[in-house]
């Protein structure tokens, strides 16, 4: 049985990590630059996804609890807006 995937699509003008936790373990990481999509593995349905800029390390925004099998990140008016 294959585990569950997320697809990232990172539409900021950064790069930026992205991070799936079920409860309080890490189940998967990528990095992506401006313009890439990026597939995560993880654990069950439900997760908490964070995401980090790739330079500074300093977290830009989170979702929790989710269960969307697709997410992607932009900028708009200079906030990073999840959907």
């Amino acid at each position: 049985m294959t585990k569950p995937e997320i697809t990232f699509h990172n539409k900021s003008e950064i790069k930026v990590q992205a991070q799936i936790f079920t409860g309080r373990t890490l189940v998967g990481t990528c990095v992506a630059g401006p313009g890439e999509t990026r597939s995560l593995p993880t654990e069950s349905v439900r997760y908490d996804i964070y995401f980090k800029n790739g330079v500074t390390g300093w977290e830009i925004a989170h979702k929790l609890d989710s269960e969307a099998k697709t997410l992607t990140l932009s900028q708009q008016k200079g906030r990073y807006v999840i959907t």
